[in-house]
């Protein structure tokens, strides 16, 4: 059995979206880096189902800033419009992106063929080496430096591989077991609901996201193309047999009726996907030489659509700081890491106190609940400013300085 020696500046644990992305970013701010994941990074044949991500209007301009928005607005559907409505037909507002003059509020794509064209992208990287089918067998810091030193196994060779990395990056997603090793406590959160995603074909408005919330839970429409749209029905469990039977089987009729004039015709509905609604974060984001991302810091609520968009933030402030700082960054990775850390600990409590807000007005069926949301709509309604901050705040853009938006 060989064994193979490394030396790195970042070790990315995790290839989901965010992992691929933060590692293919700081490659190319020349760091050496390496992205470790256990399951097969072979390009694999495209799935005939759509599975929405939301990628909000900050999240472009990122993707845009960073060089990669024109290869994935290929791949991606715009987003004009945004209609919401709380309980019942007077609770509802519309948001349209010439509120705001946008030419849209975001876009949605499919995530996995935007992870593909993260991996293609990050295997022409001539700093980054991919160890794909890959599993952590060890990981501790070496007695005098604050370096990590990692031992990986391959499924697909029988060489051992033995890694120093200044520091590690872990967005290994929730539950993390690499975390709970490491000491990141986590606090998790069950919401008692079940999130179904629903690809169908329909007829509805094109470019327009649709999110409604009554006492069975939430529905949400996100169409992707003239005449196929992805549902996902967050529905409280005692609900769910209203919806979906016990063979998966869909009430298309009871679905039509909740969507109402925003949804008719549907065919060919069929689930995609489903899971256990539970949030999670962790207390701490970053320990010694060892930071938390994305779904592996904090994964939120749907409501609102922030998960990945937060991700997206958190990278931009990584490499926006280590960009500034190039020469010296590289000198001293742990203290620019930590510095970095406590900005994104801002954007964290911030976006999770707004998703933490929402699902409590919106997604909640208790009268209270429902009252306080109506009367927030109604201020949104007769307001346009507040409308207007509102719209922005869960656009990204209430921070944003790389464009000026009138009103």
């Amino acid at each position: 059995m060989a064994r193979e020696n490394f030396k790195y500046d970042f070790t990315v644990i995790g290839g989901g979206l965010i992992g691929s992305l933060v590692s293919i970013l700081l490659a190319k701010e020349g760091f050496k880096c390496c992205l470790i994941e256990r399951n097969s990074f072979k390009e694999k044949k495209s799935l005939k189902s759509f599975n929405p991500l939301s990628l909000n209007y900050r999240t472009i301009l990122i993707l845009k800033k960073f060089g990669l928005w024109d290869k994935t607005s290929i791949i991606a559907s715009p987003i004009r419009n945004l209609v919401m409505k709380c309980f019942n037909s007077l609770n509802r507002l519309k948001f349209l992106s010439t509120d705001i003059n946008l030419e849209y509020l975001g876009y949605v794509v499919d995530k996995f063929s935007l992870h593909q064209y993260f991996i293609d992208i990050a295997k022409n990287q001539k700093k980054l080496d991919i160890f794909d089918e890959s599993t952590i067998s060890k990981l501790n810091k070496k007695s005098i430096q604050n370096n990590y030193n990692l031992q990986i196994s391959s499924s697909t060779s029988t060489n051992i591989k033995n890694i120093e990395s200044e520091f590690v990056i872990l967005s290994d997603g929730q539950p993390s077991s690499l975390g709970e090793k490491l000491k990141f406590r986590t606090i998790y959160k069950d919401h008692n609901q079940t999130s179904f995603m629903i690809d169908c074909v329909a007829n509805f408005e094109t470019g327009v996201a649709v999110q409604l919330f009554n006492e069975d839970g939430i529905f949400a429409l996100v169409p992707y193309s003239e005449d196929k749209t992805s549902l996902i029905l967050t529905l409280n469990k005692n609900k769910k047999d209203n919806y979906i039977d016990r063979e998966n089987n869909l009430n298309l009729k009871k679905i039509e009726t909740i969507f109402g004039s925003y949804l008719k015709n549907i065919t060919n509905g069929k689930i995609i996907n489903s899971y256990e609604l539970k949030t999670a974060r962790t207390e701490e984001i970053i320990k010694e030489n060892i930071m938390v991302l994305g779904n592996t810091s904090q994964l939120l609520h749907p409501v609102g659509a922030q998960g990945f968009n937060l991700g997206i933030k958190n990278i931009e402030t990584i490499i926006d700081h280590l960009a500034d700082t190039s020469k010296l960054a590289k000198q001293n990775i742990s203290n620019n890491m930590h510095y970095i850390a406590e900005k994104i600990i801002v954007d964290r409590e911030d976006i999770c106190q707004m998703t933490d807000i929402a699902t409590n007005l919106f997604a909640n069926p208790k009268s209270t609940s429902r009252i306080t949301s109506s009367l927030l709509i109604s201020l949104l309604k007769i307001s346009n400013k507040t409308k207007k901050s509102f719209l922005k705040r869960i656009l990204g853009l209430n921070d944003c300085s790389y464009l000026t938006i009138k009103g």
